[in-house]
């Protein structure tokens, strides 16, 4: 394959384990999902470990650093990565090669890595290889990302759930006082705004946190959008809303998922109307790589000082709307989980145009 040529030959390889056995390293690691390479120690006369010298490296390692042909007899490791010189990383590194005791570390990582660049957040396990070692790096950087919006989404919903939940005990101590007493519409009205404001909360955070969850088949859009469509009837009818749409494609996805983005796209262009009949187009355009599909309307647009804000999670435009601002953040985790992407545009003749791409 073309990224073995890469880093060709390793000599040393073929030295610890023989012709036989380096073809059967390679050809264990040649498909190995996660980044894998191979360092040799370099030492000075006294044979104290003073740097490394660049083996193997499989294909995963090679697309995750974006490494050219030249890059293993450039550089030793301290020339590519300089950060590493004086570094407890690199005095691990040569614990290691000295004691053969395994090693292992988080580490993220945005630094050119010799001609190549090193990005993300891993996790890396180091063991011995004759008289260097290999590294295995597991790419975590999403699952990293996934838990710090988290954490901070858990924060802001405990916070926006104390206004629901005070407002649903002050009512019920109301109740409690006036027990003889039939409780009064009004009451039982905001009791039932409030205990349904917190349950928008939690099923959203829920939602969201299952978003990235993908069963994927082939997958008709016009079809999604024809059903997200037959859902939303009883509105559309009372609004005097229309949907427009053009020739739409085939992809692989998950039906389920797709079908939450479609509609959650659609019912706010509905939300977010003008003065008049809302009016929803769907067209897409396909490139050389993926297919760039967009949810246009006629309604109110989007402040471009919010076009990234709003994919946030509880991030609201207009705080006077209804809903949990949930909806806008599952479209964007749903379409980054499919290896895709979504931004808002101002459309032309006022309105906005939602856009999001999928692989083809």
């Amino acid at each position: 394959m073309a990224e073995r040529d890469v880093w060709g030959d390793d000599p040393k390889l073929v030295e610890l384990l023989g012709e036989q056995g380096e073809a059967g390293f390679r050809a264990l690691f040649d498909g190995f999902p996660e980044s894998v390479g191979v360092l040799w120690a370099r030492r000075d006369d006294a044979g104290k470990v003073v740097d490394f010298t660049f083996g193997y490296g499989n294909p995963s390692i090679l697309r995750a650093f974006r490494l050219p042909p030249s890059m293993r007899d450039r550089y030793t490791l301290l020339e590519a990565l300089p950060r590493m010189r004086g570094s407890h990383a690199f005095d691990a590194y040569v614990e290691v090669c000295e004691s053969g005791a395994p090693w292992s570390q988080e580490v993220t990582y945005d630094t050119p890595f010799g001609d190549g660049y090193m990005l993300g957040t891993f996790v890396q396990r180091t063991v011995k290889l004759g008289d260097g070692l290999i590294n295995f790096l597991t790419d975590v950087t999403e699952q990293r990302r996934m838990e710090a919006e988290l954490r901070s989404y858990a924060d802001v919903v405990a916070h926006d759930l104390n206004e629901p939940i005070a407002g649903i005990t002050f009512l019920v101590g109301l109740l409690e006082r006036r027990a003889a007493e039939p409780p009064p519409a009004d009451v039982l009205r905001q009791l039932r705004m409030s205990a349904e404001r917190a349950r928008d909360l939690i099923d959203g955070v829920l939602l969201y946190a299952r978003a990235g969850e993908l069963e994927t088949e082939p997958v008709a859009l016009e079809q999604l959008v024809a059903e997200v469509a037959e859902d939303l009837r009883p509105r559309l009818e009372r609004d005097g809303a229309t949907i427009q749409t053009g020739e739409l494609p085939d992809v692989t996805g998950d039906p389920r998922q797709l079908r939450r983005v479609l509609q959650n796209l659609i019912a706010n262009a509905l939300k977010f109307r003008g003065n008049e009949a809302p009016r929803v187009e769907l067209s897409a355009l396909r490139d050389s790589q993926e297919w760039v599909v967009t949810v246009r309307d006629n309604g109110v647009g989007v402040d471009p000082e919010q076009a990234t804000r709003i994919f946030g999670m509880l991030s609201r435009a207009d705080h006077e709307a209804d809903g949990a601002g949930i909806g806008l953040a599952v479209c964007r985790r749903i379409v980054e989980a499919h290896g895709g992407r979504i931004w808002v545009e101002a459309a032309d003749g006022g309105g906005a145009a939602f856009r999001f791409t999928l692989p083809r």
